[in-house]
């Protein structure tokens, strides 16, 4: 019998997820590997039923905890995140996020902590203020100094989405940045570009899996 990748399995548990959620939830927790284990979990919560959701989104996390490398436990929890959001258990958020990002404080390398805590932002982001404002603070803390590309990349792509929140706190931001060529790159984009919309998590497409750049659908206010 041909064996399937984690990844292969993860994948199989998000199309069942939403029609055959025993058959997902057994899927998701035969996965070995904690990274997709976690996405896959968390994809079951998403479209279980009421009753059990809090105990799956419990097991994704505890799941995610069992990694030793802080970067692979902070970043595939933006899985879990956002069933909590898409859910409307935003109460859970309270003790989770601090949690979370505490332990991206752990993330030594500044690129890889960027990515992590970007996941978090976007994860997060329909939520509220309240909730994605202390996760766009830590990616800004992470990204000081500024010395790699995804970096750049991750604080650029989330001013572009508060952009489309609070263009006051999006120029504030820009404002304050020491980095010539980003500060000019982003003062531009703002002139001509629409704001950005974060990722999904729950996708049908591939394309729906990438953050949309296009800022269609986004109103500024």
């Amino acid at each position: 019998m041909t064996s399937i990748s984690a990844t292969q399995q993860r994948d199989v548990a998000g199309r069942l997820a939403p029609s055959d959620p025993a058959r997902a939830l057994a899927t998701a927790k035969a996965i070995q590997d904690p990274w997709f284990a976690c996405q896959a979990l968390a994809w079951v919560a998403r479209y279980a039923p009421d009753q059990p959701f809090i105990k799956i989104i419990n097991e994704s996390l505890r799941v995610c905890r069992t990694e030793v490398d802080p970067y692979r436990v902070v970043a595939p929890a933006a899985w879990p995140i956002r069933a909590i959001v898409e859910r409307n258990h935003s109460e859970l958020l309270t003790q989770l996020i601090p949690d979370l990002l505490h332990r991206a404080n752990d993330i030594e390398n500044l690129g890889s902590r960027s990515e992590a805590i970007f996941l978090l932002f976007q994860a997060v982001f329909p939520a509220g203020r309240e909730n994605w404002h202390p996760v766009l603070q830590a990616l800004r803390g992470a990204s000081a100094p500024l010395m790699s590309w995804r970096q750049r990349r991750n604080l650029g792509d989330a001013v572009m989405i508060v952009w489309g929140e609070d263009e006051q706190l999006a120029r504030k931001i820009i404002d304050a940045l020491t980095d010539t060529k980003l500060k000019t790159k982003l003062q531009k984009m703002l002139t001509t570009k629409k704001a950005y919309i974060p990722r999904s998590f729950f996708w049908t497409t591939a394309h729906d899996s990438t953050l949309d750049r296009s800022g269609e659908g986004v109103s500024r206010k």
